[in-house]
């Protein structure tokens, strides 16, 4: 017995004084916190350019129903989508036709805004979408919703807003039409 008690002495001895593999061991203790720092800053990243994207869609498409450009060549909800998903970038732009959903409405005085929340239960709802762009001098409400996937499946429960594990994001903008001339003829 005090054989075996004095070898285990000497083998605990020699692994304590030992400095092979230390620099693995450190390795594997630093890894997995490091490379999950680095894909959280690629996913927040990465849906911050989706955001700005957005943003600048909206915006361009704003202004264009603004000016009237859009009532008097008149684009349907559909067509003005398409124009948005061309305007984004390419990291948006691959998955924008089934991600990309549009309301634009008319209002009669700025008390009458609604800005209620398509996103309840979990669940995503656009059935009260409408496609109003106005006419001049209208008070016109712009929004749009891209449903971003969340490409890292650790960061769903910390980023996602919906219950299939994706990220609704918004974009809004309301402004004044512009007294655009009308068509008499239409």
């Amino acid at each position: 017995m005090r054989r075996i008690l004095a070898s285990t002495r000497r083998a605990l001895a020699r692994f304590r004084r030992a400095r092979d593999g230390a620099a693995a061991l450190e390795f594997a203790l630093i890894a997995p916190p490091f490379f999950l720092l680095i894909f959280a800053l690629v996913e927040v990243t990465m849906m911050g350019f989706a955001q700005t994207s957005l943003d600048f869609a909206v915006s361009e498409t704003s202004r264009r129903i603004r000016i009237g450009e859009v009532q008097t060549d008149g684009l349907t909800a559909t067509a003005l989508r398409s124009d948005m998903c061309e305007t984004m970038n390419w990291i948006l732009n691959t998955s924008c036709e089934g991600n990309l959903y549009l309301d634009v409405e008319r209002y009669e005085s700025y008390t009458d805004i609604t800005n209620s929340n398509p996103i309840s239960g979990g669940a995503f709802n656009d059935s009260n979408f409408g496609f109003q762009p106005g006419a001049p001098s209208d008070l016109i409400m712009v929004r749009a919703y891209y449903r971003w996937g969340v490409i890292t499946p650790w960061f769903e429960n910390f980023l996602a807003n919906v219950s299939d594990g994706s990220r609704i994001l918004t974009s809004s903008i309301m402004f004044r039409n512009e007294p655009f001339p009308v068509d008499p003829t239409s």
